[in-house]
């Protein structure tokens, strides 16, 4: 079951001569609690193909993921020359994700318990969410759609098109985060990497993704999780991740970071509540962070170990953790984690090194 959790979400632009919503309950004025969950999509995700692009592309795809099994189309606000770079089409059907808002509990009609209440709908191409506008939604459970028909589908457009401009707002934000970012490729794979400079060293704004044998693995072994959030990593596998040149950060290195970018000097523990603006502002129940500082920090939960042969994945979309190497000759080793509705990034001490997390990298030796 999808977990629930109240969403209040953070708007990130400059307010305008009308002012955006600050919050889905602004929006939505109903009593039900907001959720933000991911789905998986079934068959291929449908963009039109033209000799010159426009910024608004239609799209249309079918979710059937748990409680959501329905088909979507409308249109998404994506720049000419992304799609034109070529290979935009073959990354929104490798990641095959959307993630979608909603409220309420999943309700039964007929033989299938499923959530009616949609207010919209990201689709995921790579890393990077795309809300959907003037959306049409059409369930392929005959009672859920006439409780749409009933409800939602004209009653909420105008509400739906609120939370597109709100969702699209976030999606420029990190735009603007991109473009002024830097890039690595990494010669092992060919996988391309944006880079941040905190206090004049490099670091990675993304989880690695490179493919360690027997010592890394997608989230559920579902590689379209890894397209977004990258690989999970035991300890043996976190030492492998990081391509020549670059390495795991060290754990004063992870307190410097976070220094670097609070500018706060008084220990990470009395730096206030920052942690929203190192977080991704999508991937997370109930929606995610600001952003700010352009780290981008993914739910991507993590893999555990019970005993020597059990696995098990868990909070995905609650919970990140990253490993950090030992400072000279401790062997203590620490993870630099973050949790749904916490406050701060915290360090955790590893109890067992065979369950996996995520991997940042930062430049030099």
């Amino acid at each position: 079951m999808i977990r629930k959790t109240i969403c209040f979400l953070v708007c990130l632009s400059a307010i305008c001569a009308f002012a955006l919503p600050k919050s889905w309950d602004s929006i939505f004025k109903t009593n039900e609690e907001a959720n933000y969950a991911s789905a998986k999509i079934s068959g291929n995700v449908r963009l039109g193909k033209y000799t010159h692009y426009k910024n608004v592309q239609p799209v249309s795809f079918k979710v059937d993921s748990e409680v959501f099994s329905f088909a979507v189309s409308g249109n998404m606000t994506v720049p000419a020359e992304v799609i034109e770079k070529g290979d935009f089409f073959s990354v929104c059907n490798t990641t095959k994700e959307a993630w979608i808002s909603y409220f309420g509990d999943p309700e039964t009609y007929g033989k299938e318990d499923l959530v009616v209440h949609v207010a919209g709908v990201d689709l995921a191409c790579g890393d990077i969410l795309y809300a959907v506008g003037d959306i049409k939604i059409k369930f392929f459970n005959k009672k859920a759609q006439d409780e749409w028909n009933r409800k939602y589908e004209k009653g909420e457009k105008y509400k739906r098109e609120l939370l597109v401009n709100f969702r699209r707002e976030e999606q420029e934000h990190r735009a603007t985060i991109r473009d002024n970012s830097s890039q690595f490729k990494d010669p092992r794979d060919g996988q391309v990497y944006r880079t941040i400079k905190i206090e004049g060293r490099e670091w990675f704004a993304q989880n690695v993704n490179y493919d360690v044998p027997g010592h890394s693995w997608c989230y559920e072994d579902k590689d379209n999780y890894c397209v977004r959030s990258g690989r999970l990593y035991d300890l043996e596998g976190a030492r492998k991740a990081c391509p020549e040149g670059w390495h795991l950060p060290r754990d004063r290195e992870w307190q410097d970071m976070l220094t670097g970018l609070t500018q706060c000097y008084d220990g990470v523990d009395k730096c206030g509540a920052f942690a929203s603006k190192l977080k991704a502002t999508t991937g997370w129940h109930g929606g995610g962070g600001t952003d700010e500082y352009g780290f981008t920090v993914f739910s991507s939960g993590y893999r555990k170990m019970i005993g020597s042969k059990t696995v098990r994945y868990e909070d995905m979309g609650e919970y990140a953790g990253f490993w950090s190497s030992q400072n000279g000759r401790n062997e203590t080793i620490w993870l630099w984690a973050m949790g749904r509705m916490s406050d701060q990034m915290v360090r955790q001490l590893v109890n067992n090194k065979g369950n996996a997390y995520s991997v940042r990298c930062i430049n030099g030796n």
